[in-house]
């Protein structure tokens, strides 16, 4: 019987496949949305019919389509009525930014601004009183630019009825910074303000077009696929957006949800939170299978479990959002139903409390687990932790656009050792973990200066140099240890065959191989060629998603 005819022939170019069976094909052939044959020109021509599509890539470099397996679309779309402070770590220009906006917005009950500079204040933090001086009378929250703190003026805290008397949500984690005397400074960490916002109906929302756009932003920086980082208290509302692009046909792209575990009274229910909204709102692209769980914070602001102390005091080391019982048990109940458990785990004592877990539940039953677990960001390890990744299953996620120093005020918390040693993907991955890359961007300046495209994040990676930045010629070298730097073949690797595996799509997605979606990515430059200052300016012409043309042109 002779087989159907290709739909699509792509001739002419440098397919890099990421299968090891076949590193590099020179044609590939499409039919029905799937790769049919990999491998040289003459045999795919002959599959080609009287209907047959024929392109000639003109040597051009192609990948697989590429994978951003942490992101935030719905907070990006969320914060477009954010006010935007100025780029500087001058608190005197912050406050008359602030000034200004409250005269720009007599009509918000509650100004929202952002994003200030961790590195702006020292670990004390920034205090209310400053910003009473400006905006006394009115109700003032500024998130950092990390999203993991905010500074509140007394209005603020008053509204939100915020005392001395207020119990920390989790103390170490999300928590009230107190002066001498107990009474709240106006700097509050982490997810403290969640429940008082939600009360007062603030973050539940979503923009529909805005999150349209931001996922056509993607879809043309090569990505096909995305895995959503969590929406804090918007989720009904992003996914019923998402939901509605689906059904108009105006979904670009395979959307991995989550349900949001932010704080310890949002574990219990949370499989059933998955299993409502993949009933309401699951499609064929888009999907709700996943718990994000933020087991700990950031190091910027002193929040992230660590081992040892930080330099503010012998029992500052961070905290979990629950511990390491509740979470084994959390694991076994995902299990019991199959949902995937991706976790933001920054510190090396969250590291080790979730490897503990997972070990236990593997003990419990009996072997490997039916939920897949990752552990993103994962900025400070300890060595002994390195091999149990590749023993426990679980995956690496990593944020390769932070390695040239995006975010800093971690240095003054961890010191310089512990800060010399952050970001060990090759150390990582040669012990034997596989390692998934994405972008975790969660506002609108990050996407409007190209931080979630994958091509600047591999620059990063590659260099360990902040983007515009000369490698020759730097006034600050390379962020240590030299030994990390990433090599771009590992980095589309993770990109792609890593995050797909992450994401449970590794039959479907994330190589160029027969039977796999015909997902592709045609560059306009060869991205192994370029010089490394060169490598964010890489752009896709054309990106294919099931063999359909989703972005650009093919030649």
């Amino acid at each position: 019987m002779t087989e159907p005819a290709a739909d699509l022939i792509l001739t002419g170019g440098h397919f890099y496949t990421v299968d090891p069976a076949q590193p590099w094909a020179a044609a590939v052939a499409i039919r029905d949305g799937r790769f049919v044959y990999v491998g040289d020109a003459a045999e795919a021509e002959a599959l080609a019919g009287p209907t047959t599509r024929r392109h000639n890539l003109g040597n051009r470099l192609v990948l697989p389509g590429l994978i951003d397996s942490h992101t935030h679309p719905g907070l990006v779309s969320g914060s477009k009525d954010v006010f935007l402070l100025p780029d500087t770590q001058d608190p005197e220009v912050l406050l008359e930014a602030v000034a200004d906006a409250a005269q720009r917005y007599p009509e918000r009950l509650l100004l929202i601004g952002g994003y200030w500079h961790i590195a702006t204040f020292d670990m004390a933090g920034p205090s209310r009183h400053a910003l009473d001086r400006v905006v006394p009378d009115r109700p003032v929250i500024l998130y950092d630019d990390s999203g993991h703190s905010q500074w509140c003026n007394t209005a603020a805290l008053a509204l939100l009825g915020i005392t001395r008397d207020t119990p920390d949500p989790v103390p170490g984690f999300s928590c009230f910074v107190r002066d001498a005397d107990g009474q709240p400074t106006g700097w509050t960490k982490e997810f403290s303000l969640q429940p008082y916002l939600r009360r007062l109906g603030v973050g539940g929302g979503a923009q529909r077009e805005e999150l349209a756009a931001f996922l056509r932003y993607l879809v043309s920086c090569g990505v096909v696929a995305v895995l959503d980082g969590g929406n804090q208290d918007a989720e009904d509302a992003v996914y019923a957006a998402l939901a509605s692009l689906e059904r108009e046909g105006r979904l670009p792209l395979r959307y991995e949800g989550a349900a949001h575990v932010t704080l310890p009274e949002q574990v219990p229910g949370v499989v059933e939170r998955v299993e409502r909204l993949q009933r309401e709102y699951g499609g064929e692209r888009l999907r709700i299978n996943t718990v994000k769980l933020v087991l700990d914070g950031v190091t910027e602001v002193g929040t992230a479990a660590v081992l040892e102390p930080y330099l503010d005091g012998p029992d500052s080391r961070g905290n979990t959002v629950i511990s390491g019982g509740e979470l084994e048990a959390l694991i076994l109940a995902l299990h019991s139903r199959g949902i995937e458990l991706h976790m933001h785990s920054v510190g090396d004592r969250a590291v080790r409390t979730a490897l503990d877990a997972v070990e236990r539940a593997r003990a419990v039953v009996g072997g490997p687990l039916a939920t897949r677990v990752s552990l993103s960001h994962l900025e400070v390890l300890d060595p002994a932790d390195l091999a149990r990744f590749a023993a426990l299953d679980v995956v690496a996620n990593f944020t390769p656009h932070w390695y040239g120093g995006y975010f800093e005020g971690a240095e003054r918390w961890l010191g310089a050792t512990r800060y010399g040693q952050m970001y060990q993907v090759m150390t990582l991955r040669g012990a034997g973990a596989e390692v998934a890359y994405s972008s975790d961007i969660t506002d609108n300046v990050e996407w409007k200066t190209d931080r979630a495209n994958p091509f600047l994040g591999m620059q990063a990676a590659h260099t360990r140099l902040e983007i515009g930045s000369d490698p020759n010629a730097s006034p600050r070298p390379p962020r240590p240890p030299a030994s990390e730097c990433v090599p771009l073949s590992e980095l589309v690797r993770g990109y792609t065959a890593g995050s797909a595996f992450q994401m449970r799509l590794e039959n479907r997605l994330g190589s160029i191989e027969i039977g796999k979606s015909a997902d592709l990515v045609v560059l306009d430059r060869d991205l192994f060629a370029v010089t490394p200052s060169e490598i964010h300016q890489v752009t896709p012409i054309a990106v294919l998603i099931g063999g359909m043309l989703a972005h650009g042109e093919l030649p």
